[in-house]
């Protein structure tokens, strides 16, 4: 037997084909023309079912092609559209940083911190670009342009900065240390006069010198006198001169243990300043003292004028610190006898005149008593 589809051929009794699953025709093996047809006509729209199916996989399989194609781009116009958001997102974040003054100062700070003061540098101009005036900008400015050692510059920014911000703390600091380290003590005398903040002076108090006290207000003295100085802080040197003439290091350095003596007569004008453990200069102080020594009193002498019948002695009270003179009948002088003790009495009648003379030189008015004795 065959197939009256496929031709497959088989054994009889089979009921459907092997091959193609077809119901077996049970027709004589001879075939007609018309069955012949017939075949062919089966063939032939088997033949256009498996073409038409074919298409339809193949339409099926392009419109899937399609689909995919169209959702890949729909993911790729997705994913462009992230990314440029992104970017988008990203270059106004960046723009936002760049133009935060608060961001460049954290980031110029940071690599101050680290140490890579070049970097501090670069994100520092970008801060002072954004605000020129700021303390704190200026001040690390400074600040680095010390870590490279370039002084001169530090030095520019920071009288700059103190000139807009007198009240600034910080600035004083950097500009006091600088200048200490470069010994310019006058200069932070001058920076210190200038400063009107309280705050500063207080915070910085080791770089003002002040004056100590002085024991003799000037004016005019009749007797020898002696200046001391008080309230000297500890490493403090006070430095003097008594001719007028402005003291420093180089002038008579005061020694509290013998003072400044005022011995002779004359006009003094003593200027002194002091110089703290910093070797920073205070104001200069000024006092004008004027010696002139008083004359002693006249010599006491006893005893009192009058006729005696005998001879007595006469005495000459000489105070502490004088030397006697004596003449009879003509006025005493420095080169006359010195009295050393009692003198006796002559006979007749004699003027005994004496006089004083002090330890400063000054001579007393003379004294005089008259004796008359008779033998």
């Amino acid at each position: 037997m065959k197939c009256a589809n496929c031709g497959t051929e088989f054994e009889d009794g089979i009921l459907f084909c092997p091959v193609c699953g077809k119901e077996v025709q049970w027709v004589p093996e001879y075939n007609t023309l018309e069955t012949i047809i017939q075949q062919r006509e089966i063939q032939e729209k088997e033949k256009k079912k498996k073409e038409e199916h074919a298409l339809r996989e193949k339409r099926r399989q392009e419109q899937e092609m399609k689909r995919r194609k169209k959702r890949r781009m729909a993911v790729g116009f997705t994913v462009a559209g992230v990314c440029v958001l992104a970017v988008g997102a990203g270059v106004i974040f960046y723009q936002k940083q760049y133009n935060s003054f608060d961001f460049q100062m954290a980031q110029a700070e940071s690599e101050f911190s680290n140490k890579d003061y070049d970097s501090a540098l670069k994100y520092l101009e970008r801060a002072l670009n954004l605000q020129p005036d700021s303390t704190e900008a200026n001040i690390l400015q400074a600040k680095i342009y010390l870590k490279n050692e370039e002084e001169e510059k530090a030095l520019a920014i920071l009288i700059a900065t103190i000139a807009k911000a007198p009240d600034s703390v910080s600035a004083y600091g950097e500009l006091l240390r600088l200048y200490e380290k470069q010994g310019e003590v006058k200069k932070i005398k001058e920076l210190m006069d200038d400063c009107e903040s309280t705050e500063v002076k207080e915070r910085y108090s080791s770089y003002i010198s002040t004056l100590p006290v002085i024991s003799l207000d000037g004016g005019t003295y009749d007797s020898k006198e002696e200046v001391d100085f008080s309230a000297i802080e500890d490493g403090t040197k006070i430095y003097y001169t008594l001719d007028g003439k402005d003291p420093d290091t180089t002038s008579k350095l005061y020694d509290s243990a013998s003072g400044i003596m005022l011995e002779e007569e004359g006009e003094y004008t003593l200027k002194y300043v002091a110089y703290n453990a910093k070797g920073i200069p205070s104001d200069i102080g000024l006092m004008t003292y004027t010696i002139e020594f008083k004359a002693p009193d006249a010599p006491r002498i006893t005893p009192a004028s009058g006729q005696y019948e005998d001879s007595m002695t006469i005495k000459v009270y000489v105070p502490k610190g004088c030397t006697a003179y004596y003449e009879f009948n003509e006025t005493p002088t420095t080169e006359s006898t010195e009295y050393t003790g009692p003198v006796a009495m002559p006979v007749g009648e004699n003027i005994f005149s004496a006089i004083l003379v002090d330890e400063n030189g000054k001579i007393s008015s003379p004294a005089s008593a008259t004796y008359v004795i008779y033998q």
